[in-house]
């Protein structure tokens, strides 16, 4: 049962008062019974005592009457000797009726008998005098019998008199000392009600203090130790009450702030770990100290016995997981120094991407060695490192004791530090190897630069002398025709030396595809590598190269195509084209990088197109083809699709995607050369800028307009508008991108970048 400090207070306080009120009521009651006694028996006495001061005087009464009435023989005395006679019997019948039930008094009963006889022998001798009138004899008679009598009546009255007087005394003696007692018990009461009022008070304050001192000897000593955060005193008060209630709560934060300080010790641990080892992995240049630095700090950060790094190498068919250091590693007895991708545990963890976790090894496994003997783990954890979601080392760790969550989790942060680390080593690795081999190409092209900077200053020289007539025409002219005249020879040199520009970038670009060329087709013979000497690493080197030199040529075409659009070297051939042949050449071309890409992509023709249309056949699909590149370039999921519709006194070629979209700041941007929508989309994708940019200078020859409409997140959709009816311009012959990028390797030049 639970009791309340409230409820102890209340019990306390209630016995206290039921104490005291049952000694008053009893007291009360004692002495009202004793004062209704006391009165009662006080009344009984004075009357009784009245009475027999009565039966005094009347004894003595009759007696006179008796003597005076044989003295003179009056009437009178004989009416008073009858008449005391009568009140006295009357007197002493009373007062037997008020004592014959409460005492046996032997003088009353004496009083009685003496009165009896007194009145016999007195009526006797009355009668006698009558008769005899004999005086003499009577008075004789009366003093020698009746006297006698009427003298013991009148000392037994007298006695009794005193008796009840004596009584009556020792009643009020008797009560006064009964009094003198209920006095001194009410005070005895008083006394002992006030000590047990104490006593309780002492009791309940001590049970509440003494809990209370418990509960505030184990705050203080808490507070004044700060260094017991992780464990806390327990408060042992068993009450079922409010101090109970405290106790069990102040045991129960005390749990709360034990288990929250854990967590945060553990938290502190880990953030502290993977500062430092973040700090520890940037010192490291190479592979191999990497390696020998991660395990051998982590091993025994984790409470591992034993470790090994395992690298991912190799070409993409035959990866292996290659030992590039280890922590307590034993040779030959065990371990493996590679893996394949799927092989064994660790394999399996590289192909899965996922920790691997074992408890309770078996026998004949591997054993954690030291000078003093050898034992076998108790735990195993085999964790892989993630790059981009992609594998490229695996961790493997055996421990005496299971692996808890927080070495788990300093695990899991620490191998994605590893995973940025290793590609950026990895990376800067390639790149200094790749620095080497492309000195050379820099040198030969540092040579072109040269040449170029020469015509670049005969070209200054030619500036000069048409300023120089330009100055000398103004002369000629009035104020107003001179400024006219100005703006007019300027923007014409400017547009000169933009063809002069674009007539030497032309001719440059045939002369840097003549040694890249070269570069393109040794590259891809070593990529092939017919005769097998070369090992994976310079495979991938060759198609790295063979690559670069890809993205080159492209970049140097996409030149070439803007230089030309500029200087207007272009000749248009328009003639007619079935619609149909145009979706169909669509999906022939981007059907496959669809499939690769896993997109889908559809061509719609409108129903009322017309069956043909008339417009140059080459810039029509090369507008196309760059627009469908594009968008399957920033399309990661979702569908491409090309609508062939009627707009407005035009045909409409719309190419929509489900792509990344662009901001609406940037859509103008992206139409000019060498613009994209920003850097990290370049980091990203790839690309020059340059593709949207020559679709739309061939568009506007065609005499149409390239239309966008983006948003960020949802898409694109941009539309070739071309008139229906119009006769193309003519234009200077094109140099394709397919007929460039036939030279190498038959590969289709890669797609211009759109933002």
């Amino acid at each position: 049962m639970r009791f309340t400090i409230r409820s102890k207070l209340l019990a306390g306080f209630l016995s206290v008062s039921l104490f005291v009120t049952l000694v008053n009521i009893t007291a009360y009651v004692y002495n009202d019974r004793l004062n209704h006694s006391y009165n009662d028996l006080l009344d009984r006495r004075e009357t009784v005592l009245s009475i027999a001061e009565q039966i005094e005087y009347l004894s003595v009464q009759q007696t006179n009457s008796l003597r005076g009435y044989l003295l003179t023989q009056e009437s009178g005395f004989l009416e008073e000797l009858q008449t005391s006679n009568g009140q006295l019997e009357q007197r002493l019948d009373e007062l037997g009726s008020k004592l014959g039930h409460i005492e046996n008094n032997s003088t009353l009963w004496q009083l009685m008998e003496t009165e009896h006889s007194f009145t016999n022998s007195s009526g006797q001798l009355v009668a006698d005098l009558a008769t005899n009138h004999d005086q003499k004899g009577a008075l004789d008679y009366f003093k020698t019998y009746v006297l006698p009598w009427g003298q013991k009546l009148g000392q037994l009255s007298k006695k009794y008199a005193d008796e009840q007087q004596q009584l009556l005394d020792l009643s009020r003696a008797k009560n006064d000392s009964m009094v003198d007692f209920v006095n001194t018990m009410t005070g005895a009461l008083t006394v002992i009600t006030f000590v047990l009022t104490l006593l309780i008070g002492l009791i309940l304050s001590h049970r509440i203090t003494s809990n209370l001192f418990k509960i505030t000897r184990v705050i203080t000593g808490y507070t004044q130790d700060t260094n017991t955060a992780t464990k806390l005193p327990r408060i042992e008060v068993k009450s079922q009450d409010e101090i109970g209630d405290i106790a069990r709560s102040f045991n129960e934060m005390a749990k709360t702030i034990e288990k929250y300080s854990m967590l945060e010790k553990e938290q502190r641990w880990l953030e502290t770990n993977v500062a430092e080892m973040a700090v520890k992995l940037q010192t490291a240049h190479n592979l191999e100290a990497l390696a020998q630095l991660f395990i051998t700090t982590v091993t025994p950060l984790v409470g591992a016995g034993y470790g090994v790094f395992y690298l991912k190498q190799g070409s993409a068919r035959r990866q292996q997981l290659n030992k590039l250091a280890a922590y307590a590693f034993q040779e030959p007895a065990f371990g493996v120094e590679s893996f394949r991708v799927g092989d064994g545990l660790v394999g399996q963890a590289a192909a899965e991407g996922r920790t691997i976790r074992i408890d309770h090894l078996p026998e004949h496994y591997i054993r954690i060695a030291s000078g003093l003997g050898q034992a076998l783990p108790a735990s195993l954890l085999i964790v892989p490192v993630l790059f981009e979601e992609q594998v490229v080392a695996v961790i493997e760790l055996a421990s005496f004791h299971a692996f808890g969550a927080i070495q788990q989790t300093l695990l899991q942060q620490l191998s994605t530090q590893l995973g940025s680390v290793l590609s950026s080593i990895t990376g800067r690795m390639q790149v200094e190897h790749l620095l080497v081999e492309s000195q050379a190409l820099t040198e030969e092209l540092q040579t072109q630069s040269e040449e170029l900077q020469k015509q670049q200053e005969e070209l200054r020289g030619i500036n000069e002398k048409l300023e120089e007539q330009n100055k000398t025409a103004e002369q000629k002219t009035q104020e107003l025709e001179k400024t006219k005249g100005q703006l007019e020879e300027k923007a014409r040199q400017l547009a000169l030396s933009s063809q002069y520009k674009s007539e030497f970038l032309a001719n440059m670009s045939h002369e840097l595809r003549t040694p890249l060329n070269s570069l393109l087709i040794l590259s891809n013979i070593l990529a092939e590598n017919p005769s097998g000497n070369l090992n994976g690493n310079q495979v991938k080197y060759a198609q790295t190269i063979h690559q670069s030199g890809n993205d080159l040529l492209h970049l140097i075409n996409d030149i070439l195509d803007l230089s030309k659009v500029e200087s207007g070297k272009i000749d248009l051939l328009p003639k007619t084209i079935s619609m149909d042949y145009i979706c169909e050449f669509a999906e022939q071309q981007f059907l496959p990088v669809a499939r690769q890409k896993g997109l889908k992509f559809t061509s719609v023709l409108d129903p009322e197109l017309p069956e043909t249309i008339f417009t140059d056949e080459q810039r029509l699909m090369q507008i196309i083809k760059n627009l469908l590149a594009n968008a399957f370039k920033f399309t990661e999921r979702g569908e491409v699709k090309l609508h062939i519709h009627r707009s407005p006194g035009a045909i409409a070629f719309s190419v929509r995607d489900t792509g990344i979209g662009i901001p609406k700041d940037k859509q103008g941007v992206i139409f000019q050369a060498f613009q994209q929508g920003d850097g990290t989309t370049n980091r990203k994708y790839g690309g020059t800028g340059l593709g949207l940019s020559i679709s739309m200078n061939i568009a506007q020859l065609l005499g149409g307009d390239i239309i966008v409409s983006s948003t960020v997140g949802q898409g694109s959709v941009f539309s070739l508008v071309l008139p229906i009816g119009q006769s193309a311009s003519p234009a200077l012959p094109v140099v394709l991108h397919q007929e460039s990028a036939a030279t190498v390797s038959g590969q289709v030049f890669p797609p211009c970048s759109r933002v």
